[in-house]
């Protein structure tokens, strides 16, 4: 088969029908490596600019998001952002829920009408009823990519985000040089059921084990990724137990956990390191009740989640994981660095 397609070019084929270029390319010069529905949207695509007819063929990317605020917020604005500099390529379809009002079925019910969406971008706790419905999902054809914490039982087409072990690691590493050669207690506090969060666990635990064993964690204290519900516990925790030599926030709050230790006059004391780079986060570095964040490039992570998604048909290999690198801020290195 002879196309004639010299009149279009790749570029604008490509913006029309929603695939990568050099899925378009294969199709125009009939190499292979392209499925037949991807070969025909593209012809189709082609057929219509060349006619006259142009024709919306965005992808439809559904975005459900369960988490607390701060990450939500960034997560929405920042999809926004990636997708305007690709000249809105993709017709999102968000679904924000703060991790304290989650509930399975309302996502199960959101992934389950699969005619309004060609791929998901998901980031939720375990649920095996979730999973299931992702599996679903998959086997329509359709791409799911799990974002900063992973779905590994759902046969998700691809993870994207950090290694969160070695995320952990550093943390442990960090207050473990930072403690010295003291010995006590260090808080932990963590949120539900991430895999994200079990793996920077795991991680944490296994650096303190392995290389500071004059550090234990002797509790851990969960709140439901809110501010409010970190604040009490941690307070509630040091009232009863006295100052830890630091505290590792594994979940969101991080706001609750600075303002029980600064009440408490304790930001001495204590070595505070948490996750993800925000407004809040940036704020507590700076005004020094908050000593570490560790964070990723959420930007570069849905980047490459949309490349993902674009090139889903045409890949030769289907890499099942891409790691971002850890980032490591304090005061004096996160000024520059744009947050929500």
């Amino acid at each position: 088969m002879v196309l004639h397609w010299k009149n279009v070019s790749i570029k604008r084929i490509s913006e029309e029908s929603g695939y990568g270029t050099a899925t378009v390319d294969r199709v125009l010069n009939n190499r292979p490596g392209v499925s037949k529905r991807t070969k025909d949207k593209i012809l189709k695509t082609l057929n219509n600019l060349q006619n006259g007819n142009r024709k919306n063929n965005k992808k439809n990317i559904l975005v459900c998001s369960q988490s607390g605020p701060s990450y939500n917020k960034t997560l929405e604005e920042t999809l926004e952002r990636v997708n305007s500099k690709n000249q809105n390529k993709f017709n999102l379809i968000k679904k924000f829920i703060a991790a304290k009002d989650f509930k399975p079925d309302h996502f199960i019910k959101i992934l389950n009408d699969t005619s309004k969406f060609d791929a998901v971008i998901i980031v939720s706790q375990e649920d095996q009823n979730i999973n299931n419905e992702i599996i679903k999902v998959i086997n329509e054809g359709k791409p799911v990519v799990t974002l900063t914490t992973d779905l590994p039982n759902s046969n998700r087409t691809c993870y994207i985000g950090s290694n969160q072990s070695n995320a952990g690691s550093t943390a442990a590493h960090i207050i473990g040089k930072h403690v010295g050669p003291k010995s006590g207690s260090i808080l932990m506090v963590m949120s539900m059921p991430y895999r994200c969060q079990q793996e920077r666990e795991l991680g944490f635990r296994k650096i303190l084990r392995s290389e500071f064993p004059n550090l234990t964690i002797k509790e851990s204290v969960f709140n439901l990724d809110t501010s409010e519900q970190s604040y009490k516990y941690v307070k509630k925790y040091i009232k009863e137990n006295g100052c830890p030599l630091g505290i590792y926030n594994i979940a969101g709050g991080n706001l609750g956990v600075a303002k029980a230790v600064s009440e408490m006059n304790l930001q001495q004391d204590i070595i505070f390191v948490g996750h993800e780079l925000n407004k809040n986060s940036r704020n507590l570095l700076e005004n020094n009740k908050m000593d570490f964040v560790i964070g990723h490039d959420v930007e570069l992570e849905i980047e490459t989640a949309f490349d993902k998604i674009v090139n889903f048909d045409s890949e030769v290999e289907n890499k099942t994981f891409h790691y971002s690198d850890i980032l490591i801020f304090n005061r004096y290195n996160c000024l520059n660095k744009k947050v929500f």
